[in-house]
């Protein structure tokens, strides 16, 4: 068997046994594999999800003060929050707080 098809098998697997409802230990003397053989694979196929999955990046915002030295509070200019290429936040500096924090507590929920 290819590693492709044993990725393809084991993610079969566990999807099985998440949804079954059963103990790990259950749905493999069910299914006739060893535990250490299931607990391998869980470990390695999440090792591989979590590599896959793009590293966050901090960046650093500026201050009010800062922000209001440059005069850009002034200024009409929007923060712009890029997310892929596809998806894009613009939040104008007159948006409404109370707006704003719906909008982040919406994001946080379906994050």
């Amino acid at each position: 068997m290819k590693k492709d098809e044993k990725l393809i098998l084991w993610t079969e697997r566990l999807q099985a046994f998440q949804a079954s409802g059963q103990t790990c230990r259950e749905w493999c003397r069910e299914h006739q594999i060893p535990v250490s053989t299931m607990t391998y694979w869980n470990r390695r196929l999440r090792t591989l999800e979590s590599e896959s999955q793009p590293e966050l990046v901090f960046a650093k915002m500026p201050t009010e003060q800062e922000l209001s030295t440059r005069g850009a509070i002034t200024e009409n200019i929007p923060l712009r929050i890029f997310i892929t290429d596809s998806i894009r936040i613009e939040i104008m500096p007159d948006c409404p707080p109370e707006l704003l924090q719906v909008f982040v507590r919406s994001l946080k929920e379906h994050a």
